[in-house]
């Protein structure tokens, strides 16, 4: 992250639904200090396109979960990535299954840099 961060990567976008994801996660955890201060980093990360939800991404995202029966997150972060280059930074293997989506490894990412 420092070197998004710092601006040595260049077009790093996440969907909002990231945050929300984070959100829930802690939330549900009862991990409420925690979710703050996460929260609070994430969004404050310089060279971050943050893509919001939109009408079109919401119906991309309820295609993609009848179509291929994704997570509702998983849905919008896939959304997303079609809204904008199919290339999607995931361990989640559920991306492998839909057409034209790209999937890339973090840890294969990360050798690459």
């Amino acid at each position: 992250m420092d070197r998004i961060d710092c601006g040595e990567l260049k077009g790093v976008y996440a969907s909002t639904a990231v945050i929300q994801e984070i959100i829930f996660w802690f939330y549900n955890r009862q991990l409420l200090c925690e979710l703050t201060k996460a929260v609070n980093v994430l969004t404050h990360l310089r060279n971050v396109e943050w893509i919001a939800i939109t009408p079109e991404i919401c119906l991309t995202a309820s295609l993609l979960i009848s179509e291929y029966n994704t997570s509702p997150f998983d849905a919008y972060h896939l959304a997303t990535a079609i809204s904008r280059d199919k290339t999607i930074l995931s361990t989640e293997h559920i991306y492998d299954k839909i057409k034209g989506i790209k999937r890339i490894e973090p840890s294969d990412f990360a050798k690459d840099l």
